[in-house]
């Protein structure tokens, strides 16, 4: 009995390690195919009880929002859906505030921000490294 429920184990985890790695290799082929069309920032909100949310946003030379992209979901066959909500508004723009007048959840609104802060963070070490190189 005990030798089912290791196999059944054994199962389950071979199982999740494939369809994790197919979840990565779908997600970094979209962003692939995403930064044709120019450059792409993405936040991220890691969930346990919640659900985990990532969005992408591809940006203009000025930081214009040209598109947005959600991805919400507990499971590896989350997929991403538009998420127009700030097109045609700048990175920098975007704040808790805003997304809370948008009526965005918890999530959602961490993920916006992550987004604006982590192409802060990447816009400073590329003029750090500028610096640097002069």
């Amino acid at each position: 009995m005990l030798s089912y429920f290791v196999a059944a184990a054994v199962v389950v985890w071979i199982a999740q390690t494939v369809l994790g790695l197919r979840q990565f290799k779908k997600f970094s082929n979209h962003i692939r195919d995403l930064r044709q069309e120019g450059r792409v920032a993405i936040g991220r909100a890691r969930g346990s009880f919640l659900a985990g949310v990532i969005v992408l946003f591809i940006i203009d030379d000025n930081c214009k929002i040209l598109k947005g992209e959600i991805m919400s979901g507990r499971t590896v066959f989350a997929d991403f859906s538009p998420f127009e909500k700030f097109n045609g508004l700048t990175l920098f723009e975007l704040s808790e505030e805003l997304c809370k007048s948008m009526k965005l959840g918890k999530q959602e609104t961490a993920a916006v921000v992550s987004a604006r802060n982590d192409y802060e963070s990447y816009k400073l070490m590329k003029s750090e490294e500028n610096l640097a190189t002069d």
